[in-house]
């Protein structure tokens, strides 16, 4: 186990795995949160950590690559329920070649106050123009996973909303 005044040096030595391990898994987005997850893993590591029981490095590389592989799948999962939600939105609205089907016009402006400026970029262009969240994300010059932010964000509070009305 190593002290907590060491732990900077540790982060140093150690930070060019964390990034190898990031190169390894193929993460290319969201890349700062894995670096976090790496450097908590690290942390998780020296803290565990015994001597008797072989060396450092190879045990804080497979407590690394084994926490960014579980915050991968978390992800992955993550993303899977949003696809899911959207396709059932979409087959809602097949039906009608227009979003505002789901929406009205006053529905959308009432649900504004209830939300962030982002948030409402991302309602009106989903339900009024159909737009996809990459194409939000290019229009707003964010990127994708800002723009999932916002609809997972304001989802959450258009659903609260209908609930307690």
């Amino acid at each position: 186990m190593y002290q907590e005044g060491q732990f900077e040096k540790l982060h140093q030595q150690f930070e060019p795995m964390i990034f190898s391990v990031i190169k390894r898994l193929s993460i290319y987005k969201n890349e700062s949160e894995f670096y976090q997850v790496g450097l908590i893993a690290l942390w998780e590591a020296s803290q565990r950590f015994q001597k008797e029981k072989g060396e450092f490095k190879s045990f804080a590389y497979s407590y690394i690559i084994g926490r960014m592989k579980t915050a991968l799948t978390q992800e992955r999962k993550k993303e899977d329920h949003e696809t899911e939600f959207d396709d059932q939105v979409k087959d809602q609205a097949a039906s009608s070649d227009d979003f505002s089907a789901l929406l009205s016009d006053d529905e959308i402006q009432d649900l504004s106050t209830i939300l962030t400026m982002n948030q409402s970029k991302w309602l009106k262009a989903y339900c009024l123009e159909g737009k996809t969240p990459s194409e939000i994300a290019h229009d707003e010059g964010v990127s994708v996973a800002a723009v999932k932010a916002w609809r997972r964000d304001a989802l959450g509070k258009v659903r609260k909303h209908y609930m307690e009305a």
